[in-house]
């Protein structure tokens, strides 16, 4: 841990910066993004309206990202700014969640939500591929997410206290208090936006379009965009209703989390001493073939001690793998785009069929569930595509090197 703080003392304010920015993104993703999926299953009793109501966020995502990202380019506009109007948007949306919460504020909720989001990892990931070379990313990504588990240790003890404090001592709704400070968080990144330089993104147009979506290169890319969409959307469906399913309340899921993320903690901070670029594939493959077995469990033998075997070994793997994919990421935004064009354009195109594959793999999630049904069976489902997604995004990822 020492090691590792020293290692951020030392990178440049920028990269510094952006590190930090993401912990603020990573802390209230943490306080939020599993308890609001069961807040919402607690609310209405529905695996199929927890699909719905991500269908509805995924797609807000788009419009955030990659709409506003085209209407900054047409405009030219700093993209600090966005950092700020995300913020507002995301603290907005929680507004929604006080009191008797209909099926309407919970997808009203998810749209503003989503938008918010889009539009934070639109700046983020601008500011992530102007601040930050190729050469600095895997220790850059590593401390990244060695902060992010760290986050995870301590995140789900705030909550369980905040959930105590809300209803014991206030008398208000457990998820009461959560829902007023997790939105505050994001206001501690805005000092840091004086580390980064102004960007103003330069118009997209037809071509741009043309070359992400024809080149061959780039169609062999939609595999690896897939597989890495379907996990991102699967595990938000499937890991906060297995919890809460087989642990039984929030609290008890809150406990168990903040155990294993210590775990997964110290395996990230080794980690980060040994990964470099020339081992991303490597690291790529290795973690996604485990994490596909590991996934496996819970889909045969839904029990709670099959559940914690997965929940202990994806806290090490889970990272592990995302870590290596997301250096991968960024790299796709800088190399698929035209030669003569930045990042810029690439990205947000990204960002459409990260997106439209969010949305396909709910889908397909859905259509199992018509067959299978609601509860056990729609969560089994779940484990079964999210195994498989892991598979594919690595399959992707060699397909698109490859070429």
């Amino acid at each position: 841990m020492s090691l590792s703080i020293l290692r951020l003392s030392r990178l440049r304010p920028p990269v510094r910066a952006m590190v930090l920015l993401h912990w603020c993104y990573d802390l209230v993703g943490a306080m939020t993004g599993v308890f609001v999926q069961i807040f919402l299953y607690q609310e209405f009793a529905s695996v199929e309206f927890n699909v719905l109501t991500l269908s509805a966020y995924f797609t807000a995502v788009i419009i955030g990202f990659s709409g506003v990202g085209a209407l900054a380019g047409a405009y030219r506009l700093n993209m600090k700014w966005g950092y700020l109007a995300a913020f507002f948007a995301l603290a907005g949306s929680f507004a929604l969640l006080f009191g008797e919460v209909s099926r309407a504020d919970a997808l009203w909720f998810t749209v503003v939500n989503g938008f918010g989001l889009g539009l934070y990892w639109l700046t983020l990931h601008t500011f992530e591929l102007t601040e930050t070379r190729n050469d600095e990313r895997d220790l850059y990504s590593s401390l990244l997410t060695a902060g992010g588990q760290v986050i995870d240790l301590a995140a789900p003890v705030a909550v369980t206290a905040l959930f105590f404090v809300s209803e014991q001592v206030f008398g208000f709704g457990a998820y009461t208090l959560l829902f007023v400070i997790a939105p505050l968080i994001y206001l501690a990144g805005i000092p840091l936006l004086s580390s980064l330089r102004t960007y103003r993104p330069e118009p997209l147009d037809w071509h741009d379009v043309r070359h992400f979506f024809l080149d061959r290169r780039n169609r062999a890319s939609q595999l690896y965009f897939f597989g890495g969409s379907a996990s991102f959307a699967l595990s938000r469906v499937a890991i906060p209703l297995a919890a809460i399913m087989l642990l039984g309340t929030e609290t008890r899921v809150g406990i168990v989390n903040a155990i294993f993320a210590a775990i997964s903690a110290g395996v990230i901070l080794f980690v980060a001493k040994i990964r470099h670029a020339g081992n991303r594939m490597r690291f790529l493959f290795v973690t996604s073939m485990m994490a596909a077995v590991v996934t496996a469990v819970p889909a045969l033998w839904f029990t709670l001690p099959a559940y914690l075997a997965y929940a202990l070994g994806m806290v090490v793997l889970r990272p592990l793998q995302r870590t290596s994919a997301h250096v991968i990421d960024l790299e796709t935004m800088e190399t698929l785009g035209r030669k003569e064009r930045d990042f810029f354009p690439t990205m947000v195109l990204r960002d459409v069929a990260l997106g439209f594959w969010r949305i396909a793999s709910l889908a397909i999630l859905a259509l199992v569930m018509a067959v299978v049904g609601e509860g056990e069976g729609a969560i089994r489902a779940c484990f079964v595509v999210l195994a498989l997604s892991y598979v594919i995004q690595y399959l992707g990822a060699r397909a698109m090197t490859r070429k």
